[in-house]
């Protein structure tokens, strides 16, 4: 009969680190493979990370502003972009308070050609009475294989007014949790 003077559990960790340090094949089950490196690159972490886009998209962009005395015209442009076939796409918008398309209207709608994927352009004009900050809201909805998908969008429109800066503590901006009374 062989007695070992070192009971088995205390050799395990002494035996694994021997393989490791020698080099046997079955040590590299303990090491981490490293990632792949992009093409050209020497850091391995610097590959692109591409997020998910929706099939429909909307941007509402202030493209000008012809500011007088009072009030003034502001220059939009709805942007509608589509990765697949959009069926029966609509685009809609609203202006707040006393502000009105260049038509006389509050509420415009547009029928857009997205059948077959791509991007729209619609530029249009917002007669605004007053000074003071807007949002000019709009919206854009279809059918994609009989099932309606819809996407929103707003802009801020600043018409002879600023924003207030915001309050910066310490090297960094501060802002409220919820709206001050009054704002």
């Amino acid at each position: 009969m062989i007695r070992h003077s070192r009971p088995f559990s205390r050799l395990l960790p002494v035996a694994i680190a021997a393989l490791l340090a020698a080099g046997v094949p079955g040590g590299a089950l303990c090491h981490a493979a490293s990632p792949p490196k992009a093409p050209g690159s020497s850091n391995p972490s610097s590959q692109p990370t591409i997020d998910p886009q929706p099939p429909l998209s909307l941007e509402v962009e202030v493209i000008g502003l012809q500011k007088n005395p009072r009030g003034g015209v502001a220059s939009l442009l709805f942007k509608v972009s589509a990765s697949v076939g959009i069926a029966e796409a609509v685009v809609s918008a609203r202006t707040p308070g006393d502000l009105v398309f260049a038509d006389g209207s509050t509420v415009k709608t547009w029928n857009v050609d997205l059948a077959s994927a791509g991007a729209e352009s619609i530029p249009v004009d917002v007669i605004v009475p007053e000074d003071g900050k807007y949002v000019i809201t709009a919206e854009v909805g279809g059918t994609v294989k009989g099932k309606p998908i819809r996407r929103g969008a707003a802009a801020r429109l600043l018409v002879g007014v600023r924003e207030p800066a915001p309050k910066v503590k310490d090297g960094a901006i501060e802002y409220p949790a919820f709206p001050a009374e009054g704002a």
